[in-house]
């Protein structure tokens, strides 16, 4: 067994990093928006709000403005709206959609690290926790992440990746420094974010953001889909 000379927290993206759920998340707003407002995000200027590596409260915020929903209507309808949008989102995963799948040799990394007695992962992400939760299922990536930070918690991805920290030592039973967590993400904004807490970051390249944007952002290490494993892990432990 790798032995790291010193405690560290693992904090895993979810879209793009652990998996790609071809287009069940944005598919599942839709059909929330259509069955609540009557209302769709897959044209004019709601087809243009930005998801990757944003909270979804943020992106709801977006789409909520380009069609057109008033805010007194939004809190009226929030709750069915959200039970709407699981119930979508677990229909289109079951579904097993095009491009469903882990992204590249992460159950390999995860495997591992899940053996190291010093290592402890948690989720960062900006999903609602339910919908982490969905996305992970079909996948059994659930089992390595007891807890973590998720966009439930806050619409500030930065303030989601201190809970994510915080809620994972708590459960690890452990203290830690900064420098001792690690972010994995693969956009600007993962990166942003463990930057602001002074944490490490390793980027993966070729999901939603090119190699040279993750090296400006100040990722610490960019890699491709998590090859080779044995690097990441070098790294993290290190």
């Amino acid at each position: 067994m790798i032995r790291v000379p010193r405690t560290r927290l693992v904090l895993f993206d979810v879209d793009g990093t652990l998996v790609s759920t071809g287009g069940s998340g944005k598919r599942a707003f839709d059909t929330a928006f259509r069955d609540r407002f009557g209302r769709t995000i897959l044209e004019g200027p709601a087809n243009a709000v930005a998801f990757a590596g944003r909270t979804d409260p943020s992106i709801l915020d977006d789409l909520i403005d380009a069609v057109g929903v008033s805010v007194e209507v939004w809190e009226r309808e929030r709750e069915a709206f959200l039970t709407t949008y699981f119930k979508a989102l677990e229909r289109d995963l079951a579904a097993a959609p095009p491009g469903a799948d882990t992204v590249g040799r992460v159950e390999v990394l995860l495997e591992r690290l899940d053996r190291v007695a010093e290592v402890h992962l948690g989720l960062l992400t900006g999903n609602f926790e339910r919908g982490a939760r969905l996305k992970l299922g079909p996948f059994d990536l659930n089992r390595y992440f007891a807890t973590g930070g998720f966009g439930s918690d806050h619409r500030d991805r930065r303030h989601v990746a201190s809970i994510s920290a915080r809620r994972t030592a708590e459960h690890a039973g452990v203290t830690v420094k900064p420098e001792q967590v690690v972010v994995v993400g693969d956009t600007v904004h993962d990166i942003d974010c463990a930057r602001a807490n002074g944490y490490r970051s390793i980027a993966i390249a070729g999901s939603s953001t090119g190699a040279a944007p993750l090296c400006e952002a100040g990722a610490c290490r960019v890699v491709d889909a998590f090859d080779p494993p044995d690097e990441i892990l070098e790294f993290i432990c290190a």
